[in-house]
């Protein structure tokens, strides 16, 4: 893949993530724009981002309030200056740190009728990366089962934060994956002391769901075709799940 072709798919993920920082899409193509002119007026900004004037102008306003952008003077002319990108990094963890200390009421809401399994259906392509969140908070081990490509389409987010993740004794993963050329490659590039992958033999494909098991949660994905995700909360199924997972990673190649 040549630079012309990866740069626009790199742009595209920058502002995914941006967005998850809570900037919005134009937002995020002002500040991407203004990253690149260093400083600039309304007009140079407006042409960058290929937003209409007016509304840079006021998109401006909004990322100067949320302390994003700098107004600068020169010469009764008014110029416009990024903040820094870690300042993004640093909101992040401040909010984050909010989150966590709401943590614990959060949970006391949350509270589910002992026994009785919690069931959530997620439906759409567009959502099911949601569905994995909470995994990045649970400790423990993380085990996948699923065919490549299908849930590497299906969960671009999800992935993308398994290669970012801080992994460790109390933090890792264990997949499986089709033994095909696809997930040869993927097992040599992301295999690790904290992150195992084996390949399903062939006599057990095709595999056309997603399986997640952390905590005491189990995913099911459908994604081939129905785009869905059942999540079900609850210690016996999930133990079910596990030792099913360690038959078929008793079998799977190496």
């Amino acid at each position: 893949m040549n630079r012309h072709t990866t740069r626009p798919r790199r742009t595209m993920e920058i502002k995914d993530t941006l967005k998850q920082l809570g900037l919005e899409e134009k937002e995020s193509a002002v500040y991407l724009a203004l990253l690149e002119l260093k400083q600039a007026t309304v007009l140079e900004v407006a042409k960058k981002s290929g937003i209409k004037r007016p509304t840079a102008y006021v998109i401006l306003n909004q990322l100067s309030q949320k302390g994003m952008v700098s107004r600068v003077l020169k010469n009764r002319r008014t110029f416009y200056a990024p903040e820094h990108p870690r300042k993004l990094v640093t909101e992040a963890e401040l909010r984050l740190k909010e989150i966590k200390s709401a943590v614990p009421q959060l949970e006391s809401l949350m509270g589910t009728i002992e026994g009785k399994p919690g069931v959530m259906i997620y439906e759409g392509k567009e959502n099911l990366d949601i569905a994995y969140d909470e995994s990045f908070a649970v400790k423990g081990e993380i085990l996948y089962m699923s065919t490549l490509h299908f849930s590497q389409e299906v969960f671009q987010k999800t992935f993308r934060k398994m290669d970012l993740a801080s992994l460790g004794p109390n933090f890792s993963m264990r997949e499986l994956v089709d033994d095909s050329e696809r997930g040869k490659e993927y097992q040599k590039k992301v295999s690790g002391e904290y992150r195992k992958i084996k390949r399903i033999p062939a006599t057990f494909l095709p595999f056309a769901i997603d399986i997640g098991i952390f905590g005491n949660r189990v995913l099911i994905t459908s994604v081939k075709k129905e785009y869905f995700t059942v999540s079900i909360q609850s210690a016996e199924i999930s133990r079910a799940f596990r030792q099913l997972f360690e038959a078929m990673w008793q079998v799977s190649i190496i």
